[in-house]
């Protein structure tokens, strides 16, 4: 992804009630999408597509591999509006494998804050991290997991465990 404008005729494809036309845009959208994109790409997930447009977003977002679409889905992690696709945009960061290490806090947070399945989500993108952030900046971090340790339930205190172990 790589051109620095949303063509609108493309964007407006993507929101068409034929399948086949949403379908033919996801395809446009692999070969000459851009970062803009992304954020038109989370609002049509939170519109409760068709399974088949709902797989095909998923499966574009989990081969993104470019870097500058980080901060996107870390704000997208953050909207209010994306909550109920969260879970989604968790699965696609861990899929796409992004060097997501730099925010660390985000994925912590969301372990120790949401439910089971985003729980799950945000440590499997930690989880597959290759690298952490300096040990200074995981101090904080690993305190706060402790923290959440003493009044994690059992499913939670798995998770904040493995954290621990995770991260050096």
């Amino acid at each position: 992804m790589n051109k620095p404008k949303i063509n609108y005729t493309l964007k407006t494809k993507l929101f068409s009630t034929d399948n086949n036309v949403v379908l033919s845009a996801l395809n446009s959208l692999k070969e000459k999408g851009n970062k803009d994109y992304l954020p038109i790409l989370f609002e049509l997930l939170v519109a409760a597509p068709e399974e088949e447009i709902r797989n095909e977003i998923v499966k574009l977002l989990g081969t993104i591999k470019d870097k500058n679409t980080i901060p996107v889905f870390i704000e997208a992690l953050h909207e209010k509006k994306f909550l109920a696709i969260r879970k989604d945009i968790l699965t696609t960061c861990w899929q796409n494998g992004l060097d997501f290490s730099s925010h660390l806090a985000v994925f912590v947070d969301l372990v120790i804050e949401s439910e089971w399945e985003v729980t799950f989500e945000a440590f499997t993108v930690i989880e597959n991290l290759e690298h952490f952030p300096p040990e200074e900046d995981v101090k904080a971090i690993k305190l706060k997991v402790a923290n959440a340790l003493k009044s994690a339930d059992e499913q939670m205190g798995y998770f904040l465990e493995k954290i621990l172990k995770l991260v050096p």
